[in-house]
């Protein structure tokens, strides 16, 4: 677990009991270019004359554009590959008001501008503010301690951190390997294991964009080369199908060259397999994704049973390059999430788990395993109730070894043993 190091502005903060009387420290606590924000004077007016509600508000808001100004200082360019943004480019701050909440802390957490302990605590943040805030119709009122430890959560895990230090910025390293013909690129492959791991998709990316060009330089041809088939064994598997999604886009175009260029480079890492036989995932993966984003919404129940209807109505035969996207959502949906379950969608959601093949069964499991989202929502009790229920719809199908004693651990459980076990995974994960 990555350790939170306070800067001495916050520690003052710890030590205060009554937010009301104590306004100036929350004002030193920030760090020093919010200490006169708007939002500050708003939530301090707010507070004076009750309206809690509004005060996280302005809060939150605070805190997502501090984590926007985050993002953009360690390198906006691979802010869109860690969340496998499908909207238009990102390029500024104001750009990344098109993104959802969600999707900005989980980009910060991957590229490890937040670490693990603030990522879970601005998670919670996140939640009270869509559910007790004036943002949306609240579910109840939020008392003043309650808005206290909001605050006080906002302030340690964002507001008094510095930007962090920028990434390895893909202009230079792009400039770098144009001027020379190298005779081993391990310097670079260096200082990019350094970087996020996420860091890596849009370097390779940048590297397939610029082999594919007809006007590629030499130098770069040779180095990118060297460079790419080793940064290719480190990147995700999404990163992975996303270029093979590429070269099937080139297809359709009358540059042949561009398109042999692109086939060459997935010859040359060894990714021939990720392109796709058809142009079907590309939509497998954009519906699961919507139904995916729905169910993390705050009028998730509203929504995602149309997502649902629109992803059973492909069909069943997910191309493989999507099954990961296609899986986790419905899985997702069919469970719920700790205030219940979509019940209109359960019907399609429940569809598609009965009729998943051996892969989709595999990659099932495989997600019960290893997916910190899933274990995040099976470690409360309405989601774990409903496990057994999934259990039950492929309790006739093949289980691949790998798994079968995580299936028939599962398949004689309770909810109560459910919700413990995976709850004991999510915390291992923080």
């Amino acid at each position: 677990m990555n350790q939170i190091i306070l800067p001495k502005r916050y520690l003052p903060l710890d030590k205060v009991s009554d937010i009301t009387s104590n306004w100036d420290v929350i004002r030193n606590a920030v760090r020093p270019e919010f200490a006169n924000d708007s939002n500050i004077e708003r939530a301090q007016l707010a507070l004076s004359v009750g309206l809690n509600d509004a005060a996280i508000n302005y809060f939150w808001n605070l805190t997502i554009y501090d984590l926007y100004k985050k993002i953009y200082a360690y390198g906006i360019e691979y802010f869109s590959t860690s969340i496998n943004w499908n909207g238009k480019p990102i390029k500024t701050i104001d750009d990344l008001k098109e993104v959802k909440d969600y999707e900005i802390l989980n980009g910060a957490h991957i590229l490890s501008i937040i670490p693990d302990e603030a990522f879970f605590y601005l998670q919670q943040c996140r939640e009270i503010r869509n559910h007790f805030s004036a943002a949306h119709y609240p579910m109840g009122e939020i008392d003043i301690l309650e808005t206290f430890n909001f605050i006080k959560n906002c302030i340690k895990y964002s507001l008094t951190h510095d930007l962090p230090a920028p990434g390895i910025q893909i202009k230079d390293l792009m400039e770098r390997i144009s001027k020379e013909k190298l005779d081993n690129v391990d310097v670079i492959v260096t200082l990019i294991n350094q970087q996020a791991q996420k860091v890596k998709g849009p370097i390779i990316h940048s590297l397939f964009k610029q082999f594919i060009k007809q006007d590629c330089d030499v130098n770069s041809k040779h180095n990118i080369r060297l460079l790419a088939p080793i940064l290719w064994e480190g990147v995700a598997e999404d990163v992975k199908t996303s270029i093979g999604q590429k070269y099937a886009s080139l297809k359709d175009m009358k540059d042949n060259n561009t398109e042999t260029e692109a086939l060459c480079f997935l010859e040359l890492v060894d990714g021939v397999n990720y392109i796709p036989e058809t142009y079907l995932d590309v939509l497998f993966n954009k519906t699961a994704k919507q139904l995916k984003d729905a169910h993390f919404n705050w009028d998730n129940f509203y929504t995602e049973p149309g997502y649902a209807r629109e992803l059973r109505n492909l069909g069943f035969d997910v191309p493989l390059s999507a099954l990961n996207s296609y899986v986790k959502a419905i899985l997702l949906s069919y469970l719920g999430n700790g205030y219940g379950v979509a019940q209109d969608a359960i019907k399609y959601t429940e569809e598609m788990i009965s009729m998943l093949n051996i892969s989709g069964i595999y990659q099932l499991l495989d997600i019960l395993e290893k997916d910190e989202d899933i274990h995040c929502e099976l470690s409360k009790s309405l989601p774990a109730n409903r496990l057994p229920m999934v259990i039950n719809l492929i309790k006739d199908k093949n289980i691949h070894p790998k798994y079968k004693s995580l299936y028939d651990y599962l398949a004689k459980s309770d909810s109560i043993t459910i919700k413990k076990f995976f709850n004991k995974k999510y915390m291992r994960t923080l």
